[in-house]
């Protein structure tokens, strides 16, 4: 018996080994899946789930937390801060801040919170104001014209002509106008037996004494003077306002008063009801209403986003169109202004809308509006420049999704997630549903192993990851209401506790205490078999993974857009195992996996059999056909 000679069938296989990451765009290919949580690419080309992350204690009412030589937790109106040493013990403060949401930044040892201008010092754990104020409150405060050392003086005589016969070391009134002998042009000299003259003796600073008064001020502070009669009693009309302390005890400061007023050459004693004038010699007295008591403040701008760039820390606020930036190396002084290069700065900007957020990047201090970046450059008050660019800036209640990684600064606007190298800022969220990623309610950033990761809360909340070296998105589990980054480690907040991305950069990364065992996880691919011709389908799929630990996995299709049917499961015990999964799909214009389960895997690859529709046809026949 003869049989017909009759060709077999070609079947061939296609192997994907290369796994994108997150694609929620109609442009989802089969390498990429279009919903999953708790995947990472941390494994590329290969897909793995996520590091499991580590529970390290309980924590509740987390107000904000930064990372300086140890971690500072806000929580409620307590502080806690945990050195990075595991041999230093923690330090507790509470009862320090108010209850609220903070800004924190470092500079130095100091961490600075906002807005209750308070420093912590990771030096000796203390918390400091670092503004000031002083009230006189029922004391007398004395106005004294003085030398440059704060020597005050009396004198016995005055006139047009010096003594005669002068004694070493007298002092003189030397007057211009007779009827106004301490008015501000006459002249204090002292008759210096050596030389045989008299030389004169200029008092351009006024020596304030009041108990207690110069406890809360250094040298070199900028002060604001309100509520001195000086002006009404003829002293001097430029008392009140910003002063700089030049010098000061326990009980007095010396700031700079230039010679004014027809009544300058004299002390002015005030207290809550009235100001009493004395001239230099003690003879003459003037008494004048005190219409206000005496009042001295180290002032510290609002700032609701502050940021540290070249040992400055700089500030905005969202109710006024002004940067700020405090005194170098002094975060205390924002209002210094001796015109020396450590001085205070401030602009005004002329764009539009409130600031969204502050950040520092590549030497430059930038500020954002949702339609702006204003960048500041420079190394001292006299040459900074403020440079703008209308673009797509920081998403109102996105300021801290500020991120900098790789020398590259991430943050949410609202047309996406942003990267700004120094340039133009360039979107990078081009993958993800940009309805997904608009007015949001609060965005953090925070970032590890050149890993950008960003919560967003809308409706609900979503943990984002952008792998800023392969350019792939992930989504993990929510699990950072509140995170922040040391370069080593990602500390995350749930609103319970605190957790560490990565346990194995803990001090003590032997122990196994609070780290998670049973990871869930989820992907749903894009649609497999697109590609297909006609004349050929899928006739199996094989699905190769590794399984560690205790692990369980579900894998389910959906053909042509149907409900979901699982085809294949597995479940894993003990140590790591290589598996495949492989099942026949009925035949369809395109399917998507799903895979579900607990545990720790990792997809290898994906193999794909796929048939000719019918037997091979001859190539006369086929041509016949067409």
């Amino acid at each position: 018996m003869v049989l017909a000679d009759r060709m077999r069938l070609a079947n061939t296989r296609q192997l994907l080994r290369a796994f994108g990451g997150l694609n929620e765009t109609y442009g989802c290919s089969e390498a990429e899946y279009s919903a999953g949580v708790n995947f990472s690419t941390r494994d590329f080309p290969a897909l793995s789930t996520r590091t499991p992350r580590r529970k390290l204690r309980a924590l509740t009412g987390l107000n904000g937390m930064y990372h300086l030589n140890g971690l500072l937790t806000v929580c409620g109106r307590d502080i806690v801060y945990t050195p990075d040493d595991a041999a230093v013990p923690a330090v507790t403060k509470p009862d320090a801040v108010t209850d609220g949401r903070k800004a924190l930044v470092g500079i130095g040892t100091k961490i600075l919170i906002f807005p209750d201008k308070l420093a912590f010092d990771t030096a000796d754990g203390s918390v400091t104001a670092l503004g000031a104020l002083w009230t006189a409150a029922g004391k007398s405060v004395t106005f004294a014209p003085c030398d440059a050392a704060g020597k005050t003086y009396q004198v016995e005589d005055f006139g047009r002509d010096e003594p005669a016969e002068p004694a070493d070391g007298q002092l003189f009134l030397k007057v211009e106008d007779a009827d106004h002998p301490w008015r501000y042009d006459s002249t204090l000299e002292m008759y210096s037996k050596n030389s045989g003259s008299w030389a004169a003796i200029p008092l351009e600073y006024c020596r304030i004494t009041a108990a207690g008064l110069g406890k809360l001020f250094r040298q070199w502070d900028t002060v604001t003077v309100q509520g001195a009669a000086a002006e009404a009693a003829g002293q001097s009309p430029e008392l009140n306002g910003d002063q700089i302390v030049y010098d000061v005890g326990e009980d007095w400061l010396r700031v700079r008063c230039t010679p004014q007023g027809e009544y300058f050459y004299g002390t002015l004693v005030q207290n809550a009801a009235a100001a009493q004038w004395q001239s230099m010699d003690g003879k003459q007295h003037r008494s004048v209403e005190a219409a206000q008591t005496v009042s001295m403040e180290r002032r510290v701008p609002e700032l609701d986003f502050v940021t540290e760039c070249d040992n400055r820390v700089w500030g905005c606020n969202s109710k006024e169109n002004v940067i700020y930036g405090c005194k170098l190396g002094d975060p205390t002084n924002w209002f210094s202004y001796r015109g020396i290069a450590a001085d205070s700065y401030a602009v005004t900007v002329g764009s539009d809308g409130a600031f969204t957020g502050a950040a520092s990047c590549m030497g430059y201090a930038l500020f954002f509006k949702e339609n702006t970046l204003h960048k500041l450059y420079g190394s001292k008050p006299s040459d900074f420049q403020l440079s703008s660019l209308r673009c797509r800036g920081v998403a109102k209640n996105a300021a801290r999704s500020l991120c900098v990684l790789n020398e590259t600064l991430y943050y949410l606007s609202p047309d996406g997630v942003m990267a700004w190298d120094g340039s133009l800022p360039t979107k990078v969220s081009g993958a993800l549903d940009a309805a997904k990623l608009a007015n949001v309610q609060s965005a953090v950033g925070g970032a590890l192993d050149g890993r950008y990761y960003l919560h967003i809360s809308r409706e609900s909340a979503r943990l984002l990851v952008y792998d800023t070296e392969k350019g792939l998105w992930s989504e993990e589990d929510v699990c950072s209401c509140d995170m922040t980054s040391t370069g080593g480690q990602l500390y995350l907040w749930d609103g319970q506790a605190l957790w560490a991305a990565d346990p194995t950069r803990e001090p003590d990364w032997q122990s196994t205490d609070g780290v998670e065992t049973d990871i869930p996880f989820e992907l749903v691919t894009g649609d497999v078999g697109l590609d297909g011709t006609e004349q050929r389908y899928l006739s199996r799929l094989t699905l190769r993974l590794d399984a560690e630990r205790t692990s369980t996995v579900e894998v389910a299709v959906s053909y042509d857009g149907g409900a979901w049917e699982t085809v294949v499961s597995l479940a894993t015990q003990g140590s790591r195992r290589s598996c495949d999964l492989p099942f026949v799909p009925r035949r369809c214009g395109s399917l998507r996996l799903r895979l579900r389960g607990k545990g720790q895997i990792t997809l290898r690859s994906l193999v794909r059999t796929i048939a000719p529709a019918k037997g091979k046809l001859w190539e006369e026949d086929a041509s016949w056909q067409a």
